[in-house]
Parts: C-alpha cells; structure tokens; sequence
C-alpha cells in the first residue's frame, strides 16, 4: 500500500489527459450529424492558429490584430501556388507557411521596440494593408472581392474532402503542433520568452536578447497561424477577403482569452468554445459584433485568467478548504 502512495502523484499529471480519448471517437457519435463534425474540423482549424497567437501573447506579452492577415497569407500563398505553378500541394503548404514565418519575423524586426497601443496599432496596420492587397491584386489574381474557389485537401494521394476524413487528419496536427508548443515553452526558448513578459528590463538585465526572441516569436505565430491557413483554404474550397479582414484577428483574440493566455489547453478550450457559440450567434447576425465586444470585456474584467487560469485558481481554493477540514480533523481528534 505504501509503494502505491508513492507512486500516485507520479501518474496524477496524466489524470488530465483522459478526457481526450473521446475525441478519436467523435465522428462516430457524431455520424448523424454531419455539420457537428464540420464545426470540430473548423474548431482544430482554429485551435492551431490560436495555439501560434498564445505562442506570440500569452509568452511573449506581444499583442497583436494580424492574425487574419497571416491566417490568409497561408491561404492564399498555398492556393496561388497550387493555381499558377501546379506544385503539389504538400509543398505549398509547407511553402506558405514558412512564407508566413518569414514575413511575421521581417514585420517583428522593426516593430520589437513597440509596446502596448503602439504595437496594436501597428499590426492593425499590417492587417489591412494585406487586406487592400488581396482586394486589389495584380491582375486581379487572388479574385479580389469575388473570391477564388480552391482545390480541396489531397495529400500524398489520400483526399481529406469529406469532413469525417479531414477530423482525423485534423486531430493529428493539433496533437502535433500543440505537443511541439507545449516543448517550446518549456525550452530555454520558451523561458525567455515568459521573462520578457514579465519585465524586459529585467529580461535584458539577464543578458536575454529580448529583440530577437521577440522575433522568434512572431516566426513561430506566423508558421502557425499560416498553416491553420492553408488548411482552411483546402477544407472549405473557397476563399474570400471577408474571411481575413480585421474582425476575424479579434476573434482570435477572444479565442485566446477565453480559454488562458500562456496555458497548454487555452487554445483548445477558447476555440472550441468559440467556435459553437460563433454558430450559436449565426442566428443573430446583426448583434454579432456586439456579443463579442461584451464577452472581451467581460473575460478582461472578471476573468483574466480564462477558464484554465479561474479553474486552476478554483481547484486551489478547493484543495485549500479540503486541506483546512482535514487539519481541522486532526486536531479535534488529537484533542
């Protein structure tokens, strides 16, 4: 009985992790209701971009509205690419992410220095000056307003059309990407990145080079989010500006704040989350907007933390109050 106790805390941490083995099972339960599994392949969608903006936000403390501009960047350098130079599509995934990567690392070199309203601001900026560009383009080659429709995802001879098809490929790259970031974060990398958070002066003190781990950061958000692109743009076989315009970035900000900046499950609780209450309020288009504003600011006030961060301070409280009863105990018993 003692070796038990001992060892239990060792398998404690995976307790966590049960509640996973029902997602593989998902489309199964869901096999009647074809559109439910479609709004789980747009929540990993989502759950991999988010996963980049909680790399760049939730580590780093870099605020940023671009994540629709690099979400289409994907998009569009995967479809582009595809269209005009018939490279397999395995490829143009990869290229455009690391495009995106790329790019974000280039928009990060000068804007490092920036902090707060200035930062935001300056991705604003970066977000509709894309936008403009996919509106406009030369030769009209991204549809402009139209839109362009898109080959869907067919990789290695294996077609991920149909929706069932697409969640288990979905699945395995946000097993995948999120597991990577879960390492990053626990990296020397990663602890850089959560001292400029807490105080760059203090970080640069430490002989951090906050400039470039900046920069890292928006490498890793670009690759991310753009990739999130890519398959967005594959699933759906259509693409369009309104998909990438401004209003899209504060989704996944709320997204990010929903579930806990800087947590292992944010991402996946704040996009899933969003996600169906995003259909939910699909009834009530006109107050859309307005639902959301509500909710940032409710999330911001009263719950800072998110749900991972007010549920762990929850189980704490718990722990404590347990903890407390039994003292308690003893001492009525030792009395």
């Amino acid at each position: 009985m003692e070796t038990l106790s001992l060892n239990r805390p060792r398998y404690k941490k995976y307790i966590k992790f049960l509640p996973l083995l029902v997602v593989p099972f998902l489309p199964l339960l869901l096999k009647n209701y074809t559109y439910g599994i479609m709004l789980l392949c747009f929540a990993q969608i989502y759950v991999i971009a988010t996963t980049g903006l909680d790399i760049v936000y939730g580590y780093t403390g870099q605020i940023t509205f671009a994540t629709s501009a690099f979400f289409g960047i994907g998009a569009y350098g995967s479809v582009l690419l595809r269209k005009y130079t018939a490279i397999p599509m395995e490829l143009t995934i990869l290229m455009a992410t690391l495009l995106s990567a790329l790019i974000a690392m280039l928009f990060a070199y000068p804007v490092s220095k920036l902090r707060f309203a200035f930062l935001s601001l300056s991705t604003i900026s970066f977000n509709y000056i894309f936008f403009y560009f996919i509106t406009r383009s030369p030769g009209g080659i991204t549809g402009d307003f139209n839109g362009i429709f898109v080959e869907r995802l067919k990789l290695f001879g294996i077609s991920f059309k149909e929706s069932h098809h697409f969640f288990y490929f979905g699945l395995v790259c946000v097993i995948i990407l999120v597991s990577l970031k879960m390492l990053l974060v626990r990296s020397r990398v990663g602890r850089a990145f959560l001292a400029i958070k807490q105080n760059v002066h203090a970080a640069e003190g430490m002989g951090i080079n906050v400039r470039k781990y900046k920069v890292y950061a928006f490498g890793f958000y670009g690759a991310y989010v753009a990739f999130a692109g890519t398959l967005y743009a594959h699933f759906v076989g259509f693409i369009s500006p309104e998909t990438f315009a401004e209003e899209q970035s504060v989704l996944y900000l709320i997204m990010a704040m929903f579930g806990g900046l800087g947590s292992d499950w944010g991402p996946v609780i704040g996009s899933v989350s969003i996600v169906w209450l995003n259909d939910i309020l699909g009834y009530f288009e006109k107050y859309q907007l307005l639902a959301y504003g509500i909710l940032l600011i409710l999330f911001i006030v009263f719950l800072p933390g998110g749900v991972v961060g007010e549920g762990k301070k929850l189980v704490a409280k718990i722990n404590e109050l347990i903890k407390g009863a039994k003292n308690r105990k003893e001492v009525d018993a030792g009395a």
